[in-house]
């Protein structure tokens, strides 16, 4: 194996690969050009072990190399991995240009990357998918030679993801960043979350969600793309394997998972088809590629920046939090909070149980001061009126599985779908940006599902298919909140329920 092989060290498991390793004999070498390097081995062959200080551990060991494969052997028994595992798992299986696991015990393959957080024009989105290795042959042969980081026709990866939702075994997952998250918190720190929540979908999806028995992670394999995991996914990941899951973080996984390519697809699909609508939507010309590099992107930038220096603000689908944005109306560089741990955000027994990827939303209470609420009452515009301010409220879609229509909402929504018009507007809409759960269709002309399926394909939200067709049932199976009509006429209620 020559290729390299990312995991997630805890940090006794990386205490423990010093000791070992210093025990037997191997020089631990520090990098001066790195600060971020705890430690690095070299072997007469060249295979590298390097620790770094966040945890992360790449072993790039050489074929041939008896001291890189003792190596390779050492850090296997460290993370409890059969021997070759890792290997396994990275290799890549040519011909379609990525791994489809090959471990004879699994059951699942995951995978999970994100797009869009390095474009200045609308949303990050964080994608999975969850297969059975009998559904791989077929996803491999519609996605395993996609090159998902070039660029593609809005129609092409429009396509592609409708083809790929319509495989058999298939099980996706999209979870949009909201710009107005993106802004005002740490990408790190908002993707450990988004890519942990995924996560209890992904497991939620192959039945392995909240009341699965210890060890029911055995057969899972779950490939996930590194940008620079932080506390929270790493510690996920330590409690995701000690439940039996193999996994897999590494820097453009898509590059050799199979799993993760597809999930890379459907990101890049949801993010080309939000674009999309911004650009049907644009009276004020071009909008470019988004990209802060293009020069069609940068004219329409500066051509707005005249109405935000004249008081007008920002669109919702500008990353105002960039350089570009701030720099054209002279404001200097934003300072983003950094995510609160779990414990600030959920009780005790959710936070416990996002980590683990079993979270049950029924019961769940969210935090706000010293306190703790299962329902936020909210305006159409998204504006929190009871209670007065929360840190959980401001990051909910990271926390829950969507949102989903109460009954008696969906029923008014028939009847006139113009219920829903402040709620879906773009900028201010409360749904904009997130996850919108519905119920098998009952016709084709059905007015509720048309104007979903419209606010869809603008990207405003992401509509999520069930077949619960109880709207209670719906939100339980999914971790989704319900969004049902408030004592005032200009104002909603979203509930998690309660035991």
């Amino acid at each position: 194996m020559d290729r390299p092989v990312t995991r997630s060290l805890t940090p006794s498991q990386a205490a423990a690969l010093r000791a070992s390793l210093a025990a037997r004999g191997h020089a631990l070498a520090k990098n001066p050009k790195n600060p971020y390097i705890a430690f690095e081995v070299r072997t007469d062959g060249r295979s590298i072990v390097t620790l770094y200080t966040s945890g992360k551990l790449v072993c790039t060991l050489r074929s041939g190399d008896a001291e890189g494969a003792g190596l390779g052997a050492l850090v296997a028994e460290l993370c409890g991995e059969a021997p070759g595992e890792a290997g396994a798992a990275a290799a890549p299986a040519r011909g379609n240009g990525v791994a489809q696991g090959t471990r004879p015990d699994l059951a699942w393959l995951m995978g999970a990357d994100e797009t869009g957080t390095g474009e200045l024009l609308g949303r990050a989105v964080v994608a999975g998918v969850a297969l059975q290795p009998a559904a791989a042959p077929a996803l491999a042969e519609l996605a395993g030679h996609v090159e998902t980081k070039a660029g593609r026709a809005a129609s092409g990866w429009e396509t592609l993801d409708e083809r790929l939702r319509g495989l058999p075994g298939i099980r996706p997952s999209v979870l949009p960043i909201p710009n107005r998250l993106f802004d005002a918190w740490s990408k790190n720190g908002l993707l450990d979350l988004a890519y942990v929540r995924l996560a209890n979908d992904l497991f939620a999806a192959a039945g392995l969600g909240a009341g699965r028995p210890a060890g029911a992670l055995r057969g899972v394999e779950l490939a996930i793309d590194d940008y620079g995991a932080g506390e929270l996914l790493v510690r996920a990941i330590a409690t995701w394997r000690g439940d039996g899951a193999h996994v897999v973080l590494q820097h453009r996984a898509d590059d050799e998972h199979l799993a993760a390519r597809a999930a890379s697809v459907l990101a890049r699909a949801a993010r080309s088809r939000e674009f999309e609508g911004l650009k049907a939507e644009a009276t004020d010309g071009s909008l470019g590629t988004g990209n802060a590099g293009n020069a069609a992107t940068l004219r329409w930038m500066r051509r707005r920046a005249e109405q935000v220096r004249a008081g007008t603000a920002w669109p919702s689908f500008v990353k105002t939090s960039f350089r570009t944005a701030r720099e054209l109306v002279g404001l200097p560089e934003v300072e983003k909070r950094r995510v609160p741990p779990l414990q600030h955000l959920l009780d005790a027994e959710s936070a416990d149980a996002f980590v683990r990827g079993r979270l049950e939303l029924r019961g769940a209470a969210f935090r706000w001061g010293d306190d703790t609420t299962c329902r936020f009452v909210v305006r159409p515009d998204g504006t929190l009126v009871e209670p007065r301010a929360s840190v959980a409220y401001e990051l909910l879609p990271m926390l829950v599985g969507g949102v989903v229509l109460a009954d008696e909402l969906e029923s008014a929504a028939r009847r006139d779908p113009g219920v829903l018009d402040a709620l879906l507007d773009r900028d201010r809409g409360l749904l904009s940006g997130w996850r919108l759960l519905v119920g098998p269709a009952r016709d084709e002309a059905d007015p509720l599902l048309v104007t979903l399926a419209r606010a869809h394909r603008a990207g405003i939200v992401e509509v999520v298919p069930r077949e619960e067709r109880d709207a209670s049932r719906r939100a339980r199976e999914s971790g989704a909140l319900v969004l049902q009509a408030g004592r005032r006429a200009d104002e909603f209620v979203l509930d998690a329920g309660s035991d």
